[in-house]
């Protein structure tokens, strides 16, 4: 498993529960952390039927014994598998550029036979980060000035601690925004943090 997210885990309880797989998985202990608290939080706030649901808060639990956790990598991890001599190189979505909680994606010291991305940017060419966050702060200073408010709504777990990082960040070097509250609302965070 390369990835915390809904749709890398979403599926590995009822893989690991309710098929006859017995094999090993792998994940990092950081992404296995974060995989439990993620699924459980998914259940809970999931619309559908308790008969519809393919796993519940038990398999969630019972699918950690099953896990193998590797490293202490936060994000998403890059595995290497050697098949009959071919070295096969997996990735998950990953980014050679740091951001406020994570590092770089370190380059391979070897050259794979086969490498496999996921890429959901694919080669798009993105603005540089101090670029991007002066964009993302200037739109929040402008409006409250205003005396506006600013509501954001941000679904991935990694994306929502990032965006408070920056924001936590200009607010220090702001003082005059420090008497101005931001407020993030989600059961999930309450969990972590």
């Amino acid at each position: 498993m390369n990835s915390f997210h809904l749709d890398h885990a979403a599926s590995l309880p009822y893989f690991l529960e309710k098929t006859t797989f017995k094999g090993p998985v792998f994940m990092t202990l950081a992404t296995k952390a974060i995989y439990k608290l993620l699924l459980s939080d998914y259940v809970k706030v999931s619309k559908v039927s308790v008969e519809d649901m393919l796993y519940d808060e038990h398999d969630i639990l019972h699918s950690m014994d099953k896990i193998e956790g590797v490293g202490d990598v936060l994000g998403a991890a890059m595995f290497m598998a050697d098949i009959a001599g071919v070295q096969v190189l997996y990735t998950g979505d990953y980014s050679r550029e740091e951001d406020c909680h994570l590092c770089a994606a370190e380059i391979p010291q070897f050259s794979p036979d086969i490498c496999i991305i996921e890429s959901t940017y694919g080669v798009q060419l993105h603005q540089h980060r101090n670029v991007r966050e002066k964009r993302f702060t200037d739109v929040f200073h402008s409006t409250i000035s205003q005396g506006g408010r600013v509501l954001i709504l941000a679904f991935a777990l990694g994306r929502a601690q990032e965006l408070l990082l920056i924001l936590d960040e200009y607010w220090s070097n702001h003082p005059e925004l420090n008497n101005i509250p931001i407020y993030y609302a989600s059961p999930l965070a309450k969990s972590q943090f």
